[in-house]
C-alpha cells in the first residue's frame, strides 16, 4: 500500500513539476524574443544611420537619444523580468513542496481510515454471524411449533367441513323426487305442444287446399259467365251483372264471416298455446337453473367429500402409524420385561455365568475405549475453547491497541489538518503574490508593447529621412548636370555671337537651335530652383518625377541585363521583369516556358499565339 502511495506521489509531483518547467521555458522564450527584437531594431537603426550618412545631423542625434533611452528602459525591464522569473520559480517550487507534503498527509489519513474500517468490518462480521446462528435456531423452533399448530387447526377445519357437507347432502336428497316430477311434466307438455302443432299444420293444409279448389271453380264460373254474357243483349247483360254482383257480395260477406270466425278461433287457440308455451318455458328455465345449481353443488360437494376422504385417509394413516408406534413401544417394553426375567433366570445358572462375564468384560473394554475416545474429544474441545478464549483475549487486546493507535492517528490527523490549513493559508498568500507578479508582468508587457510601437515609429521616421536624403542626392546630381549643360550652352552662345558678327545678317535670319536649347535648359534650371523653394505639393510632384526616372533607369538596366545574360541568369530575372513591366501570369509563364525551351534539347515550343494576339513577331 505504501509503495502504491509513493508511486502516486511521484506521478503527481512529476505532473506538477512539468508545468513549472514549461512556464519557465515560456518566460525565457519571451525574454529571448524581446532581446532579439531590440537587437534587430538596433541593427536596423545602425544600417539606417550608415545609409543615411548624408542626412540631417539633428534627426540623427534625436534618434540616438531616443535609442539610448529605449535601451536603458529595455535593460531595466529585462532585469525586472529576470527577478520576476526567479521569484516565480521559487514560489512554484514551494508550492510543489507544499502540495507533496499535503498529499502525503492525506494518504496517511486515508490509510489509517482504511485500517479502522477493516477492523470495524471484522467485528461486525463476527457479531452478525453469532446473531444469524441464534436467529436460525429461533426460526427453526418457531417453524416447528407453527407446523404443529397449523396441523391441529387443519384437522379441526376438515372435521367441521365434513359435518357441514353431510348435512347439505341430506338436505339435497329431499329435492331429488321433486326434480324428477318436474322433468316428467316437462316431457308431457312438450309432447302435447308438438301434437297441437301437428294438428294446426294439417288444418292449415286443408284450408289451403279448399282455397285452391275454390279459386279453380271461380275461374270456371267466370269463364262461363263471360260466355253467357256475350250471348245476351245489353239489358240482359246489365241485369245478369247486377245479380252476379249481388251474389258475389253475399258470398264475400259469408267468406268474411267465416274468416272472422276462423281467425277468432285461431287467435284464441294461439293465445292459449303461447301462454302455455311461455309458462312451460319459464318453468323449464327455472327448473334447469335449479337443476344446474343442484348439479354444481353436488359436484362441489363430491369434490369436497373426495378431498376430505383423502385427508381422512391421511389422518387415519397417521393415527395408525402412531398406534403402531405405541404398540411397538408397548411390545418393546414387554420384551424388555421378558428379557429381564430371562436374565434373572439365566443368572441362576452358574455354567453360563462365566461366558456372560467374559462378554461383559469385552463390552467393558470396548466401553472403556469409547470412554477414552470421548475423553480425548473432550480434551480437544477444551483446548479449542481455550484457544478461542485466548484468541478473544488477543482480539480484545488488539482492539484496545488499535483504539489507542486510532486515537494517536486522530491526534496526528488533527495536527496534520492544522498544518494543512496553515499551508493553505500560506498558499493563498503565495497565490496573491503570484497574482501581483502577473499584474506587474502585464504592466511590463504593456510598456514593452508601447516601446515597440515607438520603435516602429522611429523606424518609419528613419526610412522617410533616408528617402528624403536619396531625393536630395538625386536633385543635387541633377543640379550639377544642369550647371554643366548651362556652361556648355554659354560657351556655344558666345561662339554663336562671334560667328554672327562674321557672317552677318544672313545667319541672323535663321532661328538658332542652340538658343532654343539654352532657353529650355534655363527654363529647366529655373523650374528646378523653383521646385527647391516650393511647398509640400510641388516637392511631392518633383519627387514622383524623380522616382519615375529612377524606376525607368532600373527597368532599362534590368532589361539590358536580361537580354545580355545567359539562360540560367535570365531565369532568375523573369520575376523582376514581370513586376517592372506589369506582366500578367500568362505572359510571365510564357517567358519561363520559352527560356526552358531554349535551354532544353527536345522540348516543345510554347504557343505564342497567332495574328494580332501573338506575343512574338513571326520571322519574315
Amino acid at each position: 500500500m505504501f509503495a502504491s502511495l509513493k508511486n502516486k506521489i511521484k506521478e503527481e509531483t512529476g505532473s506538477d513539476v512539468a508545468p513549472t518547467a514549461t512556464n519557465t521555458r515560456h518566460i525565457n522564450h519571451n525574454n529571448n524574443r524581446i532581446r532579439s527584437r531590440f537587437s534587430s531594431t538596433l541593427s536596423v537603426n545602425s544600417t539606417n544611420e550608415d545609409t543615411g550618412g548624408g542626412g540631417n545631423v539633428d534627426s540623427q542625434s534625436y534618434g540616438a537619444e531616443q535609442l539610448s533611452t529605449l535601451r536603458s528602459q529595455c535593460n531595466e525591464l529585462t532585469t525586472k523580468v529576470t527577478d520576476l522569473t526567479t521569484r516565480l520559480q521559487t514560489i512554484q517550487e514551494e508550492k510543489t513542496r507544499i502540495e507533496k507534503t499535503n498529499e502525503i498527509l492525506l494518504e496517511t489519513v486515508k490509510v489509517a481510515q482504511t485500517q479502522k474500517d477493516i477492523y470495524c468490518e471484522e467485528q461486525e462480521k463476527i457479531q452478525n454471524l453469532q446473531q444469524s446462528e441464534i436467529e436460525k435456531l429461533k426460526n427453526l423452533l418457531s417453524f416447528r411449533e407453527q407446523e404443529a399448530v397449523d396441523r391441529l387447526a387443519a384437522m379441526r377445519q376438515n372435521q367441521q367441513q365434513i359435518e357441514n357437507l353431510t348435512t347439505e347432502l341430506e338436505r339435497l336428497k329431499q329435492y331429488e323426487p321433486m326434480v324428477e316430477d318436474l322433468q316428467d311434466e316437462l316431457e308431457r307438455l312438450r309432447h302435447s305442444s308438438q301434437l297441437g302443432k301437428n294438428n294446426l299444420t294439417t288444418t292449415l293444409a286443408a284450408v289451403e287446399e279448399e282455397n285452391r279448389h275454390l279459386k279453380m271453380r271461380l275461374q270456371i264460373m267466370e269463364q262461363a259467365r263471360l260466355d253467357a254474357i256475350n250471348s245476351f243483349s245489353a239489358d240482359e247483360k246489365m241485369q245478369a251483372l247486377v245479380q252476379e254482383r249481388k251474389m258475389l257480395e253475399q258470398h264475400l260477406e259469408e267468406a268474411h264471416l267465416q274468416l272472422s270466425d276462423i281467425k277468432s278461433t285461431w287467435s284464441g287457440q294461439n293465445l292459449s298455446l303461447e301462454t302455455q308455451v311461455s309458462r312451460l318455458s319459464k318453468q323449464v328455465a327455472e327448473e334447469t337453473t335449479e337443476k344446474r345449481k343442484a348439479l354444481r353443488a353436488r359436484d362441489d360437494l363430491n369434490e369436497k367429500v373426495k378431498q376430505l376422504e383423502f385427508e381422512m385417509l391421511k389422518l387415519k394413516d397417521d393415527m395408525k402409524q402412531r398406534e403402531d408406534k405405541e404398540t411397538l413401544e408397548n411390545e418393546t417394553k414387554d420384551l424388555k420385561l421378558r428379557i429381564s426375567t430371562a436374565d434373572e433366570r439365566f443368572s441362576e445358572y452358574a455354567t453360563n455365568a462365566e461366558h456372560v462375564a467374559q462378554s461383559l468384560r469385552q463390552q467393558n473394554t470396548q466401553l472403556q475405549e469409547q470412554l477414552n475416545e470421548a475423553q480425548n474429544l473432550l480434551e480437544t474441545e477444551k483446548e479449542e475453547k481455550l484457544t478461542a478464549l485466548l484468541r478473544n483475549a488477543e482480539i480484545s487486546q488488539s482492539e484496545e491497541i488499535l483504539r489507542k493507535e486510532l486515537r494517536m492517528e486522530r491526534d496526528e490527523a488533527n495536527e496534520l489538518h492544522e498544518k494543512n490549513e496553515q499551508l493553505t493559508s500560506e498558499m493563498e498568500a503565495k497565490t496573491q503574490e503570484m497574482k501581483q507578479c502577473k499584474i506587474e508582468m502585464e504592466e511590463i508587457k504593456t510598456v514593452m508593447y508601447k516601446n515597440d510601437e515607438k520603435l516602429k515609429e522611429i523606424d518609419e521616421m528613419q526610412r522617410e529621412i533616408s528617402e528624403k536624403n536619396k531625393t536630395i542626392k538625386v536633385l543635387n546630381q541633377r543640379l550639377a548636370d544642369l550647371k554643366k549643360t548651362l556652361q556648355k550652352e554659354f560657351h556655344s552662345a558666345k561662339s554663336f555671337e562671334a560667328e554672327k558678327e562674321r557672317n552677318g545678317n544672313c545667319i541672323a535670319a535663321k532661328p538658332p537651335t542652340n538658343a532654343i536649347v539654352v532657353a529650355t535648359s534655363a527654363a529647366v534650371v529655373n523650374d528646378t530652383l523653383a521646385c527647391e523653394h516650393c511647398g509640400g505639393v510641388s516637392a511631392a510632384t518633383s519627387s514622383s518625377i524623380v522616382m519615375d526616372e529612377v524606376n525607368f533607369k532600373y527597368l532599362k538596366h534590368v532589361i539590358v541585363k536580361f537580354l545580355t545574360s545567359r539562360e540560367v541568369e535570365a531565369r532568375h530575372l523573369i520575376r523582376a521583369v514581370a513586376t517592372l513591366l506589369q506582366l500578367t501570369k500568362d505572359e510571365e509563364k510564357l517567358l519561363q516556358d520559352t527560356l526552358n525551351w531554349k535551354m532544353s534539347w527536345f522540348g516543345s515550343k510554347p504557343n505564342h499565339g497567332r495574328g494580332q494576339h501573338s506575343f512574338s513577331i513571326p520571322p519574315s
